[in-house]
């Protein structure tokens, strides 16, 4: 929060089970900023074709750290709540 300018605002997406992401106690005291939740209401669309696209062209990295199907979310949920994952966990859907 110290590297924020006033009036900028940092998107929360997500808190461990720690609490408050690692944010010291007043950290959010001072000089006019914010600390909002992210959420995504409405179409997400074009927000999702801004990351999609410099994937699929290999401009942005996605570090995969565990990958498997849907049925095995209870494993994935628990390879990462126990920090055994570096990156993300990608679960296959098939219909």
């Amino acid at each position: 929060m110290d590297l924020l300018a006033p009036g900028s605002d940092v998107q929360s997406v997500g808190w461990d089970f720690r609490g408050a992401g690692g944010l010291p106690p007043y950290a959010t005291v001072g000089p006019t900023r914010s600390l909002t939740s992210f959420v995504i209401e409405g179409d997400a669309g074009t927000d999702l074709a801004v990351l999609t696209e410099p994937t699929a062209e290999g401009a942005l990295t996605v570090e995969i750290g565990w990958q498997g199907s849907w049925n095995r979310f209870d494993e994935a949920a628990e390879a990462l709540h126990g920090r055994r994952v570096s990156g993300k966990a990608a679960l296959q859907v098939t219909w």
